[in-house]
């Protein structure tokens, strides 16, 4: 099995396969699809004497086809290794090294039927991705080798002008985690909807998700993680020529819901500016999940890694929540040589506690990507500096990735 999948990602990242990635919806024959990605990740934790060293490779492989004009079928599956496995892939493996969270996996990522109602309007049903607004609520985990999935009913409509909405169910969501991991599905009946208006000034939403999500053994089911959100978002993109300013803002207020033990409220605030100048950009973003009477604010089925430093320190809100104050400056400096797309970015956060007056920390990030051929390259360097939450934290993190 090792050998077979180690030869199937080289062959894939070798660029072997030709076929297109995706169907045209015009009844064409079906057509293969995929990506293949190798990562080295290293991580130091003063709580741990142990590093963690992780050689970890992920191939999905997927085949769509249309059919009747309107209607398209997909499946996908997935594979993750790990070649070297020193560290807590979260199944109980290495549990005195830090977390990575990379287990191995072999499993059906996606089987999904899909309708196009309109040219811009589709119901999908079956496992599939889901990506909301900025997926500060729900998302994928494009990061990690392992995606996370949903087995959902979905409708997207999109007008001419720009203004969206989109509606849909789902009974339980694939996590990152594995399935070896007690707590890498969650089960139950969660709904969303989710509206954006398209105006002179930008984009304005309203949103309401409500998850009723369970997890661990049956026996002993978590059902801490239920929510209804409900928030509002503006985003705003102003550009001329080579200068430009983009801005985002937000708020939420999150209850506890279906069988969730823990009653009760806390809130969310967003307010971001990102400017640019030719091939640099400068900005800044404000991020508080607010601290609740038992609970903090939690996002459990978001694209966690987006959001909150690189180090993925703070994936779970603290209990006194958290505020995250965030400067970032990315430079485009182009081609060079054989090397295509080169980008160089700096982020520096400030990690405070919403309730109280704690400074949890501080932590940088630094990253630099490029294109060689079809191949994308980066290296990701984060470091966060505890004061009064976590330990001292080091990560880094280099893969090569190819879509075919």
């Amino acid at each position: 099995m090792l050998r077979y999948f180690v030869g199937l990602a080289i062959s894939s990242l070798s660029g072997m396969t030709i076929l297109p990635a995706h169907a045209d919806g015009g009844g064409a024959a079906p057509v293969l699809f995929g990506d293949a990605r190798l990562r080295f990740e290293h991580a130091k934790e003063d709580a741990s004497e142990l590093d963690a060293t992780a050689l970890t490779t992920s191939l999905r492989l997927g085949l769509e086809s249309s059919f009747l004009k309107r209607f398209s079928a997909l499946i996908e599956g997935e594979a993750v290794l790990a070649l070297v496995n020193d560290f807590d892939d979260g199944t109980g493996n290495n549990p005195d090294r830090p977390v990575v969270l990379d287990p191995n996996s072999f499993e059906l990522n996606r089987l999904q039927l899909t309708a196009r109602l309109t040219d811009q309007s589709f119901l999908t049903f079956g496992r599939q991705r889901l990506a909301i607004d900025d997926e500060r609520f729900i998302g994928t985990f494009a990061f990690r080798q392992n995606d996370q999935t949903f087995d959902a009913a979905h409708i997207s409509w999109r007008t001419d002008q720009g203004s969206t909405f989109q509606a849909g169910y789902f009974n339980r969501v694939n996590r990152a985690l594995g399935a070896d991991n007690p707590n890498g599905r969650f089960r139950g009946d969660s709904y969303f909807l989710n509206a954006n208006i398209q105006t002179p000034i930008g984009r304005i939403g309203a949103f309401h998700y409500a998850l009723d999500l369970e997890t661990g053994p049956q026996e002993a089911l978590d059902n801490t993680n239920a929510s209804r959100t409900s928030g509002v978002r503006f985003d705003g993109r102003w550009h001329r020529d080579t200068i430009g300013l983009d801005v985002e803002a937000a708020y939420a207020r999150q209850r506890d819901f279906a069988d969730n033990p823990v009653d009760y409220s806390a809130d969310y605030w967003l307010a971001g500016a990102q400017a640019f100048f030719g091939p640099l950009k400068a900005g800044f973003r404000a991020e508080t999940l607010g601290a609740g009477d038992g609970q903090s604010f939690q996002t459990p089925v978001a694209t966690l890694h987006k959001f909150q430093g690189e180090a993925d320190i703070f994936l779970i809100t603290p209990p006194d929540g958290v505020r995250d104050l965030a400067l970032s400056g990315t430079w485009s400096i182009g081609s060079g040589g054989f090397l295509d797309d080169i980008k160089a970015k700096a982020s520096y956060h400030w990690f405070d506690a919403e309730r109280g007056s704690a400074s949890y920390g501080k932590e940088i990030d630094l990253s630099l990507s490029t294109t060689v051929s079809q191949f994308q390259i980066a290296l990701v360097y984060a470091h966060y500096e505890a004061q009064t939450f976590a330990t001292d934290t080091q990560r880094l993190f280099f893969s090569i990735s190819r879509r075919f």
